[in-house]
């Protein structure tokens, strides 16, 4: 958790100055390793330095979002795998993912914080716009399924949704910019968006929700 923090904290340090004299502190010999022992006591580092517990929400919503886009990372390779053209998007989405990573690190002091652009949430919504032209409508209940690709941006979709609850209390609090709820909440429209198109590049059957027939009755009562 801890190199994975100060690699956030280095890429995104163009837009902090005052982030230089922390990585100074930080030599060359932690910088070449993938561990540090500073975690081992349970607790991180913020970007402002303060010391929190590891289940601490701004490490759990830093968490799911890492977790997401490694999740978007396995999808690519899948659609690569498959020619798909939309695997230059799900980088893009990856790397904007790594700035609201960085802006919930920087949460625990508003001076920090990063404002992301609404352009990329209306990027997303494009996209949307764009495929949804070439899908059916969403008319049913869309079951996990359909092809590796698609099969696993509905995993993706799932986890983007935990994330978005992660960083919902950061947010209300005035942490971390509302932007960053905002695109986390379309992208998951976006996800379940592509993982329809896969399933039809792939040639395969979506799954549908078919209700039981003593569902059906129970509900009509």
């Amino acid at each position: 958790m801890e190199v994975v923090s100060r690699i956030i904290y280095r890429t995104t340090a163009v837009f902090c100055p005052s982030l230089s004299n922390y990585f100074r502190q930080w030599n060359s010999t932690a910088a070449s390793t993938v561990f540090t022992r500073e975690g081992d006591s349970g607790y991180s580092v913020t970007s402002s330095g303060e010391k929190r517990p590891k289940d601490d929400r701004i490490f759990n919503a830093i968490g799911a979002t890492d977790e997401l886009s490694s999740y978007i990372g396995l999808a690519r390779e899948f659609a690569k795998d498959g020619e798909h053209a939309y695997t230059d998007k799900l980088k893009r989405i990856q790397c904007i993912l790594v700035d609201i990573s960085a802006s919930i690190l920087r949460s625990s002091k508003p001076e920090l914080q990063i404002h992301l652009s609404t352009r990329h949430t209306k990027e997303l919504e494009d996209w949307i716009e764009e495929y949804s032209r070439q899908l059916p409508p969403l008319e049913n209940y869309v079951i996990p399924g359909g092809g590796k690709a698609c099969t696993s941006l509905h995993v993706a979709r799932t986890i983007c949704r935990r994330a978005e609850r992660c960083v919902v209390p950061l947010v209300r609090n005035g942490e971390v910019d509302q932007e960053a709820q905002v695109y986390l909440n379309r992208l998951s429209d976006f996800l379940l968006t592509i993982s329809r198109y896969a399933c039809k590049i792939d040639k395969k059957n979506e799954s549908i929700y078919i209700p039981r027939p003593d569902v059906e009755l129970l509900s009509k009562r």
